[in-house]
């Protein structure tokens, strides 16, 4: 997961093993105290992804944002519904205060 692009976003590991936190700022906002649906998408579609263990690119993501995400803590976490030698699928929650926020079931291609 210590790739330039996480560490820009803010992404550190969380307190339980298999989880992601972001610390939203002020810049992932899309209105006063409402995270951007784009901020909520990459913390499932990465938590996802890190739940498969291998190199993966997205094909396709599927999201579902359930709550409106605040300025406070998000934390992510993924789970593997299946793999094979080309794609895996596998699904990123996203919580905040134990609330789910965002769900997305996403399709990966293993590379590498």
């Amino acid at each position: 997961m210590a790739n330039d692009f996480n560490t820009t976003l803010g992404l550190r590991p969380g307190d339980e093993p298999g989880t992601l936190v972001l610390d939203p700022r002020p810049e992932h906002q899309i209105a006063p105290d409402v995270i951007h649906f784009a901020v909520l998408t990459t913390v499932a579609e990465i938590s996802a992804a890190a739940a498969v263990g291998s190199p993966v690119v997205p094909a396709t993501v599927t999201v579902h944002l359930l709550s409106r995400a605040r300025l406070a803590p998000l934390v992510g976490k993924g789970r593997v519904l299946r793999k094979g030698k080309r794609l895996a699928v596998a699904e990123g929650e996203v919580t905040q205060d134990g609330e789910l926020v965002a769900k997305a079931i996403v399709q990966f291609a293993l590379v590498g």
